[in-house]
């Protein structure tokens, strides 16, 4: 293993072993919306997230042990949380990827410190992937659509994430309760429970393929890349479905 590479979204953190740059992202082949399958990395697990009370020992606990189990490698960190970077040992050979990394990409953004870090890795494996133009979809707590176009990062959108916003809804709504996040018919719901199980469902993915759809008519045909969470319920979509997108690109940013 040459190094560790630590995602810290906003509700799990996601811990993988890279091995080389032949998992870097796949480059493009055939038709310009078509690439190569992904090359696997190792998922080490899920570390317990870190962001309120006792939570951050257990964290660190976790964290110590993967590191030691690992040979004690170089770390790699994408981090969308503020402060977690505090909880890294500092015996640690420690690397945060933001917006002050070598980019290779250029940017054309109001405010590049102001841009997460996850979705400039999200850039960087565009770049590296042998694509000048491409959208990238991460489907997670929050919902982004960034696009590349030439070379260059135009900025994108962020929405609400399908599963964030369907609790939202049951924890806000005085009558309401949370649903499951989850795939549903197109029948009407004939309780209250299906029926919010069934309006998640279809106003969240429906949103997302409407906004790339959009994006692809003002800007132009181009690749689709989605990842995240909740990125596995398409599939079956013409895109490229890639969960570690992210982490490659954080591996680009690192030099790896």
């Amino acid at each position: 293993m040459k190094a560790l590479i630590i995602d810290a979204g906003n509700t799990c953190v996601t811990c993988a072993a890279w091995q080389g740059k032949h998992q870097y992202p796949s480059l493009a082949v055939g038709s310009p919306i078509q690439l190569a399958p992904p090359v696997p990395l190792d998922e080490l697990g899920s570390l317990s997230h870190p962001s309120v009370g006792e939570e951050g020992g257990t964290f660190q606990a976790s964290l110590q042990r993967i590191f030691d189990e690992s040979g004690r490698p170089p770390v790699v960190l994408v981090s969308v949380v503020p402060g977690v970077i505090d909880l890294f040992p500092e015996d640690m050979d420690l690397e945060v990827v933001d917006h002050a990394s070598d980019l290779p990409f250029r940017l054309d953004v109001a405010e590049p410190a102001q841009v997460g870090p996850d979705r400039l890795c999200n850039m960087a494996a565009v770049a590296m992937s042998g694509l000048a133009s491409a959208l990238v979809v991460d489907a997670g707590t929050a919902t982004t659509f960034d696009l590349m176009v030439d070379g260059v990062f135009l900025g994108g959108m962020i929405a609400p994430g399908m599963a964030f916003a369907a609790r939202q809804l049951g924890e806000a709504a005085s009558r309401l309760n949370p649903v499951p996040f989850g795939p549903a018919s197109w029948d009407v719901g004939r309780d209250t429970r299906s029926a919010m199980a069934s309006g998640a469902w279809h106003t969240g993915t429906g949103g997302i393929r409407s906004v790339v759809d959009g994006l692809c008519t003002r800007y132009g045909p181009m690749p689709v890349v989605i990842t995240g969470g909740l990125g596995r319920h398409f599939e079956n979509q013409d895109w490229h479905f890639d969960p570690y997108w992210t982490l490659r690109g954080a591996a680009i940013l690192a030099n790896l």
